[in-house]
């Protein structure tokens, strides 16, 4: 992502978290959230139907197993409604990838087909939702 659309997109937000690699994004949402729980996790980062970003960390359907122990620290720190918002392009042209993550974190994972707007916040293609237990479903806006 070009470096003024994060910031522009960072100026209209409250509660930003920066990350440079999967721990650090995890050590940092641990601690903003202290005592508190996530309500909605909305990772930004480059993506394709391949994988995603998360800072410097490639995930893909065969890596997310490197990751896993690292982002399962989330686990559990949501909210009975809480789910991620994978804000990555094309991330639900990949729906293993996408119930790997639901299982890592315990929660739905959302994600869009097509392209991410990473200022308006919105994908220009359909919406998916994933459920560990129950597959995934095209689905409106998270």
């Amino acid at each position: 992502m070009p470096r003024y659309a994060g910031y522009l997109a960072a100026a209209a937000r409250a509660g930003e978290v920066y990350m440079q690699d999967v721990p650090s994004m995890v050590t940092n949402v641990l601690k903003k959230l202290g005592n508190q729980q996530i309500h909605r996790l909305n990772p930004i980062d480059h993506g394709s139907s391949y994988g995603v970003q998360i800072g410097s960390d490639r995930i893909t359907a065969e890596t997310i197993g490197v990751h896993a122990a690292t982002l399962g620290k989330l686990r559990g720190r949501f909210a009975a409604n809480g789910f991620v918002h994978l804000q990555h392009c094309m991330a639900a042209n990949n729906q293993p990838l996408l119930l790997a993550f639901a299982r890592v974190f315990g929660v739905r994972v959302y994600a869009g087909t097509g392209y991410h707007n990473p200022i308006l916040r919105i994908n220009s293609g359909n919406y998916m939702a994933c459920d560990a237990p129950k597959g995934c479903k095209t689905t409106g806006r998270p």
